[in-house]
């Protein structure tokens, strides 16, 4: 008995010691286990932290490059593109069609003449036409005579001022008549030849101009340019003016969007004795001239009142040429060119400013040639 008991006890006690061994064997192994876990999560943190940078390598500033002197031994040629001071010079180039703003904009005096074109004077230069042909100012006497001695037919001479110098000399021919002597074309049976001593100049309306603009479709540009000649020819110092417009654009011109072009005509009166009423007392005193055209028309220029007639004070005398005013009487109409066109075709370098400040002389002008009918 006491042996086995010895053997059980030494059993118990062997039983005990291993338990006492393997309890902190285990625990180590379940922290091991459970840093192992975190170690593992943190790290897949970390992972997830840094896949979410976004990395951006900035460029390295780029170094100036370093100057050098360059020496030039010897002369350089007349055709060298260098310049003295070492810069490059390129030659001048400029569009065909290309004016200056002398030439474009620039009012009009003695210097008008700065076409450097082969064209001749009054014909088309560079795609613009001018107005006027400009020339040294003549008394009205020989201006008459040197008309009459080129074959023209002079039909008025009205001083359009108070002083009775600023004079306009209407004349005519046969080939204006001819042109003249079709439905609404009567317009260009006249030129005028103004004589301006405030500019000191005179200024001849040019034939190839009004019959661009006034002919429309009908226009013989031969015929215009042989009338030119015949000017040129007894004026031969005449020079083109400064008031131009583009020739293409002159049949189908206006002052600007919403005003008048030249078939918008003003209808002054009717009636079929029109011609009776400009021979009473009152109204033969206003009509400066008049002229009978091959289709039965009447052609009439009449002196505005004066009030009316002082608007070249303001926008300017050297185009005053435009009066007296024209009219044309057939087909028991009196018509009129709508004022605001005729002022601006006659007034090219007109602007917007410059209209405004002649703003009530469309309608006065309309008024005063309806009175000639009553």
């Amino acid at each position: 008995m006491n042996f086995k008991y010895k053997i059980s006890l030494k059993s118990s006690v062997l039983f005990f010691s291993m338990m006492l061994f393997s309890i902190p064997s285990l625990l180590l192994s379940e922290t091991t286990e459970n840093v192992a876990v975190s170690s593992a999560s943190e790290n897949s943190k970390k992972n997830e932290a840094h896949q979410k940078v976004v990395s951006i390598i900035l460029p390295k500033v780029p170094t100036a490059p370093e100057s050098i002197r360059v020496e030039t031994k010897g002369s350089l040629s007349e055709s060298s593109s260098l310049a003295s001071d070492g810069t490059i010079k390129f030659s001048k180039r400029l569009p065909s069609n290309y004016l200056t703003s002398a030439e474009r904009y620039g009012k009009d005096g003695k210097g008008a003449t700065l076409s450097k074109t082969k064209a001749k004077v009054g014909e088309v230069d560079k795609g613009r036409i001018s107005a006027y042909l400009r020339a040294d100012l003549i008394d009205v006497k020989t201006a008459v005579k040197k008309l009459t001695n080129a074959g023209f037919e002079v039909l008025a001479s009205t001083p359009l001022d108070k002083k009775k110098k600023l004079i306009s000399v209407v004349f005519t021919n046969a080939q204006l008549k001819k042109m003249a002597s079709k439905t609404n074309r009567g317009f260009i049976g006249t030129l005028r030849l103004l004589i301006d001593p405030k500019n000191k100049q005179i200024s001849i309306t040019n034939p190839i101009y009004l019959g661009k603009a006034m002919l429309q479709n009908d226009f013989d540009e031969a015929v215009a340019k042989e009338i030119l000649a015949t000017l040129v020819k007894e004026f031969p110092k005449v020079r083109n003016s400064m008031d131009k417009l583009k020739y293409s654009l002159l049949p189908n011109y206006q002052f600007m969007n919403g005003m008048p072009f030249y078939k918008d005509m003003e209808v002054v009166a009717r009636g079929d004795d029109l011609l009776k009423k400009l021979k009473k007392r009152k109204n033969r005193k206003k009509v400066a001239f008049k002229l009978k055209l091959d289709n039965g028309s009447t052609l009439i220029g009449i002196k505005l009142s004066r009030r009316t007639s002082k608007f070249p004070k303001k926008i300017g005398t050297n185009n005053a040429g435009m009066l007296p005013y024209p009219i044309l009487i057939e087909n028991g109409e009196a018509k009129i060119m709508e004022p605001k066109y005729y002022l601006s075709l006659m007034y090219p370098q007109l602007t917007m400013e410059e209209f405004m400040t002649i703003a009530t002389i469309p309608a006065a002008i309309i008024k005063d040639c309806t009175k000639v009918f009553r």
